[in-house]
């Protein structure tokens, strides 16, 4: 589920949480920026762009899955870490800790993030926090602009994913400094 309107960024987190272990050179989880997917051993299209990335060269235990968008022109342009699945939260209330705790977390690297929470239901109450995040009407993440530090990486991403109206996960999404160049390449492959 490639998230491109909130975007997520997870090599300073990498950074954080493994001590160190996603060396700047490589990028998140070892993938790095601009990398062509035939060096991301089992990368799996799933849909035109995006790769399946069972084995990332170094991987964070508390995430679940791992996708790449990708192009022949570009290389890797959108790393993302999905999270497994929160369940039994119609309120959203253990998804929004989980991505709070990783927000502070990545804060210590990153700075100070953009909140990104929103509703434009006509009704937005705790009780139907998760039925607006399935139709779309509600948003939770957090976003960082990235001005150095991280090798070829724009911005950083955590956001909530509706799988249901009582399940969740999150994404942390890093996207390249040549987003420009991959949406270009994007819409030529079209």
């Amino acid at each position: 589920m490639p998230v491109r309107s909130v975007s997520v960024l997870a090599f300073a987190a990498a950074l954080v949480l493994t001590g160190g272990a996603a060396r700047a050179a490589d990028g998140p989880y070892g993938i790095a920026m601009g990398a062509p997917v035939s060096q991301l051993p089992g990368a799996k299209g799933f849909k035109p762009g995006w790769y399946h990335v069972a084995s990332p060269p170094e991987p964070d235990a508390q995430f679940a899955a791992y996708a790449v968008e990708a192009f022949k022109a570009t290389g890797v342009c959108v790393v993302q870490a999905v999270s497994p699945e929160i369940g039994s939260d119609p309120e959203g209330t253990k998804v929004r800790a989980a991505i709070d705790h990783l927000v502070q977390t990545y804060s210590t690297t990153l700075g100070q993030p953009e909140r990104l929470d929103s509703c434009t239901a006509l009704i937005c109450t705790p009780d139907l926090w998760a039925a607006d995040m399935m139709t779309g009407d509600r948003h939770y993440g957090f976003r960082w602009q990235v001005r150095g530090g991280l090798k070829r990486v724009r911005e950083v991403s955590v956001i909530a994913v509706a799988h249901s109206v009582n399940r969740f996960v999150y994404l942390v999404e890093y996207q390249s400094n040549d987003l420009t160049g991959c949406t270009t390449q994007e819409t030529a492959d079209r």
